[in-house]
């Protein structure tokens, strides 16, 4: 049943949206990073083997930055024509491109300052492959002073239309520790799925499922380690 109380606070909730939307690239913790640089047309072969000998995952240059759940680097040359639906007069880049894309999400002391901490980090951490990849595009200053750098990449970022977080408190790591629970925790209700049917009524399934219990807080707290 709607109620008027339910109308005014919907009314209420609108108004708060359309006077006060969310930062389009912000997610409670999280927040997504998309910086678009022109590269000098005689670099883009160049950045290409700088960006294919970088290793996926772990070995990544970004594999030991915490806040980070996903990042990449695409060259862009010209947009695609030969799709469904493409206009017959398709747009033509003057320029090649770099898109950089990351998808964020730091604690919640230091979410606030993201994506400018990110960027710095970025500078301090990695400053190499700063240089050789940021390097082959128009207008980088160098990572040595780091504000410019920032203040490059801030001016190089467009806006996400619409940002998706499935999860947009929870860091990397508690993700990672949280898949971690699951598997263990899968391994142990198969490792102890015959105590688990044990019928109460069997003449051992008081002691069985006492060792079942003790068995779980001995083997759980070691989980998220």
């Amino acid at each position: 049943m709607i109620t008027l109380g339910s109308l005014i606070a919907t009314a209420k909730r609108a108004a708060t949206l359309l006077l006060a939307p969310p930062p389009p690239n912000r997610r409670g913790c999280s927040y997504g990073v998309t910086v678009i640089t022109p590269v000098y047309p005689g670099q883009v072969e160049n950045l290409r083997g700088v960006l294919r000998g970088y290793k996926p995952g772990a070995n990544s240059p970004l594999g030991d930055f915490p806040d980070v759940h996903f990042a990449r680097w695409v060259v862009i040359e010209q947009l695609l024509t030969d799709w469904p639906g493409a206009p017959r007069r398709p747009s033509r880049l003057g320029s090649p491109y770099l898109l950089f894309s990351a998808d964020l999400t730091a604690p919640a002391d230091r979410a606030p300052g993201l994506p400018e901490t990110f960027f710095r980090d970025l500078a301090e951490r990695i400053p190499a492959h700063c240089t050789e990849v940021w390097g082959k595009c128009r207008g980088f200053p160098g990572v040595d002073p780091v504000d410019p750098f920032v203040q490059y990449l801030r001016g190089s970022q467009i806006d996400i239309g619409l940002y998706y977080a499935a999860f947009p408190d929870a860091t990397p790591d508690e993700i990672e520790r949280a898949l971690r629970i699951r598997e263990k925790l899968s391994q142990f209700v198969l490792e102890h799925q015959d105590a688990m049917t044990l019928a109460p009524t069997s003449a051992n399934a008081h002691r069985t499922r006492r060792q079942l219990r003790d068995d779980y807080r001995r083997q759980s707290p070691s989980w998220g380690t």
